[in-house]
């Protein structure tokens, strides 16, 4: 296809690119259709490449990090996958308790350095897959708190190439969503934390990871959480207490374990999850009178 072979015009590109490519391999859920091409920029100077690419040919692109928090429709994503999981891996200290970190960086790395400098304010993300890009486009949280408590503002390459910068108050946080500029891309995350006693902070990382050792029980592929809690209220209880437990569309069902998980048994397609998506919010709404919203993104084609 013309994808295909118009990438390869992409002289000082350094990174991976791969054509076709089944999106199963690269979400936790292990479910989505093929995309045309996936490139996994290495530095600023390949993603400005890229998006230089992409722009010019009128192709449409899709950001993808650690492939956690996502459902790929199984049609699959037209254009250009943009995997930022592979570089923007470093993590820069700017001082005692300040930090510029790759949006590749994975959260437990994270965790850990903060651990060994005796540093607070990520503990909640103990147990969390994926990477600190998508933690914070997505302003994940638990526990009562969220990614915006510690993050100062994002580095960021946007059309043509257009390096910026945006503040934690621009960036518009809110319950699960942030409002990143249409055709930006977040590179880089500048983060603030503060010192406490490391033993304090060791034992909240223990708490968390014990209270999250019951999702860990989850053995099939799922996203996380599947909606989001409404407000004073709890997604997975909501379900739980609506009979909803071992619901099954297709190979699609929802957890025995934790009720905000849809388990993907083996050969779940996203119509499956969908279709099961949409039976929970019904009878949610029937029996408690919620509606719940997704949390998960739902992205590609049918």
């Amino acid at each position: 296809m013309g994808v295909q072979y118009s990438l390869f015009f992409i002289q000082r590109f350094k990174g991976k690119v791969l054509f076709n490519v089944p999106m199963s391999d690269y979400t936790s859920f292990k479910i989505g259709g093929p995309a045309d091409v996936m490139a996994f920029p290495q530095d600023n100077n390949d993603l400005k490449e890229l998006l230089n690419f992409a722009e010019s040919k009128r192709f449409k692109y899709y950001v993808l990090g650690g492939g956690s928090n996502v459902l790929v429709r199984d049609g699959g994503i037209r254009g250009i996958v943009v995997n930022m999981a592979d570089g923007f891996g470093e993590i820069t200290w700017v001082d005692d308790m300040r930090a510029v970190v790759g949006v590749g960086v994975r959260l437990g790395d994270l965790l850990k350095e903060c651990l060994d400098r005796g540093l607070s304010g990520v503990e909640f993300v103990a147990g969390i897959p994926g990477t600190v890009g998508g933690a914070v486009i997505m302003n994940a949280g638990a526990y009562g708190f969220e990614m915006k408590s510690v993050v100062e503002g994002v580095e960021f390459v946007g059309r043509k190439g257009k390096k910026g910068f945006l503040s934690a108050a621009e960036m518009g946080f809110e319950y699960r969503k942030t409002d990143m500029p249409k055709g930006t891309v977040a590179v880089r995350v500048h983060m603030a934390f503060t010192k406490s006693d490391p033993q304090k902070i060791t034992e909240m990382v223990d708490s968390y990871r014990r209270r999250r050792k019951a999702t860990s029980l989850v053995a099939f592929p799922n996203a996380g959480s599947i909606f989001k809690n409404p407000e004073e209220r709890i997604a997975g209880r909501l379900i739980d207490e609506a009979g909803l437990k071992g619901e099954r569309c297709g190979d699609a069902e929802v957890s025995d374990v934790h009720a905000n998980y849809i388990i993907n048994r083996g050969t779940a397609t996203a119509h499956d999850v969908l279709s099961l998506m949409a039976t929970i919010r019904d009878k949610v709404y029937k029996h408690k009178g919620v509606l719940l919203e997704p949390e998960i993104k739902v992205v590609g084609e049918v």
